[in-house]
């Protein structure tokens, strides 16, 4: 019995990653980089550039492992880049999550839209229900409509509950990475 509860204990100390903190006791990550062709990728949208793939996988990893109320210094070493380099790819990585975030808020705001049609179903539905139950309906066809409504029911509240903290919790690690302070070193 209490090598069970050890086994949690030690396993809750592997869930927390430690960082670097500052004087404010916020995460600070360091990533050096040799060359901006590294990072940026080679396409521009309306003459913004973006980060490529891999440096969007590295730093959505790192966001996976942040609290969304913490705030993250990110800090690029790189030798003897110009500043326009160094605008170009703090830039880059603002544009990246700025459409992650848009893109975020889309799903949200599906997701809301979504448990709304749901919900008027629903109500469809139990009124549809107690009008056949009411006016002697068959029972096989009260039993569908029911099952009929707790579909719906049932579908509303996956969407409110769970696919929208998904949803909600994906939008925060966005935001930490978009919010997080940008140095050079």
């Amino acid at each position: 019995m209490f090598n069970f509860l050890s086994f949690f204990k030690k396993r809750k100390n592997y869930l927390k990653k430690e960082f670097r903190r500052d004087s404010n006791g916020n995460p600070v990550v360091e990533v050096k980089i040799d060359d901006k062709s590294e990072v940026i990728a080679p396409f521009a949208v309306d003459e913004k550039l973006s980060i490529n793939m891999e440096f969007a996988n590295l730093l959505d990893n790192l966001g996976k492992s942040l609290s969304p109320k913490e705030s993250l210094q990110f800090n690029i070493k790189c030798d003897s880049w110009s500043d326009d380099e160094k605008f170009d790819v703090a830039s880059a990585i603002k544009h990246y999550y700025f459409n992650s975030l848009i893109q975020m808020q889309r799903k949200l705001k599906n997701n809301l839209r979504l448990f709304w049609i749901m919900v008027a179903f629903s109500v469809i539905f139990v009124t549809t229900l107690f009008s056949a139950d009411y006016f002697g309906a068959p029972f096989v066809v009260t039993e569908v409509i029911d099952i009929i409504v707790w579909g719906f029911v049932w579908g509303a509240v996956d969407l409110a509950t769970f696919q929208r903290s998904l949803f909600q919790h994906e939008y925060n690690q966005s935001k930490v990475i978009y919010d997080m302070k940008i140095t050079f070193v």
